[in-house]
């Protein structure tokens, strides 16, 4: 390979690896809120006005993906939880009945 060659190919790296930085630059300066057209909300980050309904709405994507896996881990706890109740109380059943078996 001649040196030219291998030059263009460094430039065009280079390029790719700029147009990524400032792609990832933008993503974390630009503003949702006003591209979905809400308005914003004083000491908020996240947060919009619509103004055609009055709604607050939370733009933090990040943090409803958060809110929605500890959701559903509060969820299996809950069943999991659930579920050795009713062994153990399936468990009291049977020895009653064991105890009421020996006792006659």
């Amino acid at each position: 390979m001649d040196f030219d060659k291998i030059e263009d190919i460094v430039r065009q790296r280079e390029q790719e690896v700029l147009a990524r930085r400032d792609k990832a630059e933008y993503e974390k300066n630009r503003d949702i809120r006003s591209e979905l057209g809400l308005m914003k909300v004083e000491g908020h980050e996240t947060l919009g006005r619509d103004p055609k309904s009055n709604a607050i709405i939370n733009t933090d994507k990040t943090g409803y993906q958060q809110y929605i896996q500890a959701r559903e881990k509060n969820k299996l706890k809950v069943s999991e939880t659930q579920e050795l109740k009713n062994e153990i109380n399936e468990l009291k059943e049977m020895l009653k009945l064991l105890v009421e078996k020996n006792d006659k």
